[in-house]
Formats: C-alpha cells, sequence, structure tokens
C-alpha cells in the first residue's frame, strides 16, 4: 500500500479558532488555527479520514459547527468543570463524542482522586473513551506531579472495563507509562506531543537519536502496537513532518494499527 492509499485517523488534535494560545501555536509551524485550514491544508493529502478533537473551553461550546470529518472529546481544562455532571453526560450521549478528556497538570487535581470517579462510570456506562493528558505541560504555569502515567493505574484497576487513552505516552515518564501499559489491558496510549514546534524530521532524528531510540524501547517493552494511536497534537506540529516522524518510530509492519485500526477500534469509530 502507498503512502496515498494508507488510511490515517489524527486522535488527537485541538481545534483552537483564533485566540492568543491558538494563533501562537498555528504561527509557530506556519499554520492557521481552524478546522477549515487544517482539512485543506492537510487531511486529503495525508489520507486522513478523520480526526478526533480534545475539547478545550467552556463545555457548553465543545462540539459545535465540528465539520465531517471530526468527532471530539468533551475536555475538562475549566476549574470545577468535572462537577457539572449533567453537562458532561449530554455529551456523552451524542454520536460524535467518543468520551472525557482530562487534563490534570493544568489544574490541581490529580486523576485518581475519587471526586472524579463518578465522571468515569458514567463514561464507562456509556461505552466511551477517557482520555488523559500525561507528562509535560506546555508552558511554566502546569504542575508535573499531577500528570505523572502512574497514577492512571488506579483508575484501570478500579474501572477495568473502562478504555482510557494515555495521551502523549506519559512523555518524559516513559518507563511508568510502560508500566502502566503492560499491566492494563484496558489502557492505551496516543503518540500524540511527542515533539512539539515547528521541525524537519530528518534534521531531528539526527539530532535527537538518542530520545527516538528511548521511545522504541518503552515501546517495545510493551510488545503491544495494539495499544498505540496516533495523533498529532495539531496544531502543535506540522502534520507532514509529524507523520514522518511516527512512521520512523513505530515498526512498518504495525502502521496500519497505529494510524488507522487502533483508534477504529479504541473509539469505535464508525
Amino acid at each position: 500500500m502507498n503512502e496515498k492509499e494508507r488510511k490515517v485517523i489524527d486522535a488527537h488534535l485541538h481545534i483552537f479558532g483564533h485566540c492568543e494560545f491558538g494563533d501562537r501555536l498555528a504561527h509557530g509551524i506556519g499554520d492557521e488555527p481552524t478546522q477549515e485550514y487544517l482539512t485543506e491544508k492537510y487531511y486529503g493529502r495525508l489520507g486522513i479520514e478523520k480526526g478526533i478533537v480534545m475539547g478545550n473551553g467552556p463545555l457548553e461550546e465543545q462540539g459545535k459547527n465540528l465539520g465531517e470529518y471530526f468527532y471530539y472529546s468533551a475536555g475538562l481544562d475549566e476549574k470545577d468543570s468535572w462537577l457539572k455532571l449533567e453537562e458532561i453526560e449530554s455529551h456523552l450521549q451524542r454520536k460524535r463524542c467518543v468520551g472525557v478528556k482530562l487534563y490534570p497538570g493544568y489544574y490541581e487535581l490529580y486523576p485518581n482522586d475519587k471526586s472524579l470517579y463518578p465522571i468515569y462510570k458514567m463514561t464507562e456506562e456509556y461505552g466511551k473513551v477517557l482520555s488523559v493528558h500525561t507528562g509535560m505541560v506546555a508552558g511554566n504555569g502546569g504542575h508535573l506531579k499531577y500528570c505523572r502515567p502512574i497514577h492512571l493505574d488506579d483508575i484501570a484497576t478500579d474501572f477495568p472495563g473502562l478504555k482510557i487513552v494515555m495521551c502523549h505516552f506519559g512523555n518524559p515518564f516513559l518507563q511508568e507509562a510502560a508500566a502502566v501499559l503492560e499491566k492494563n489491558p484496558n489502557m492505551y496510549a496516543d503518540l500524540s506531543g511527542l515533539i512539539e514546534g515547528a521541525f524537519e524530521t530528518e534534521t531531528f532524528i539526527k539530532d535527537q537519536s538518542g530520545y527516538l531510540e528511548i521511545l522504541k524501547s518503552w515501546m517495545h517493552y510493551v510488545s503491544d502496537y495494539g495499544k498505540f494511536i496516533y495523533g498529532t497534537d495539531w496544531p502543535a506540529v506540522n502534520c507532514f513532518e509529524y507523520r514522518e516522524f511516527i512512521k520512523r518510530l513505530v515498526p512498518e509492519q504495525y502502521h496500519e494499527k497505529v494510524f488507522y485500526e487502533n483508534a477504529v477500534r479504541v473509539y469505535g469509530l464508525v
């Protein structure tokens, strides 16, 4: 199968629209932070069939006006948004909503805090997916202690029927991330956000060969490429370059799984 024929799902992206943060990220890679720009520049040319938008901002605004290419995960990134159970449930009832996204590190609450368990129970009952930010935070205002992958082990153990996606493979806490993935059959990891900003793939791989080998080693430790899901974290990266990077990270015989099949299976895309 050539690259134009290969089907792709971008299972982790953001559509901020024109705001200070969105403009800064997109303009840093020469893009505009709108879904129209995203689909016109990348989707047809890269064979991307669908994208999953990780929600940001007010819950009542999320999921609105999304084009045919997009599903979304209801994002709880604002203070006390996790207390709005009725509104969260209204999202989970929508076909285009694939689950709930948490942003620990951007607020001071561990993901295994029992106050969040009603959300997990509800997400499990609706057969949707819990996606959780893990690893490095953007900017200096976040707190890394809240976004360690090890905290997800409690959730995976207490909710064995809930599918959980560890966003960003816990990077740079890769040892923890691999252990949690290997232990729990209901845990998955997306490969978004492993690089941020403008970069050229060949130069990056040459300059950061040690980083690439560490990533490969811990993915190999997990020994199940059915657990890894392709995502970009756009507009943090150029989608052409990021696809090339992930192609170099994942053994070729698993490209179909990582770039397409795993997202369909885990997120229940149709």
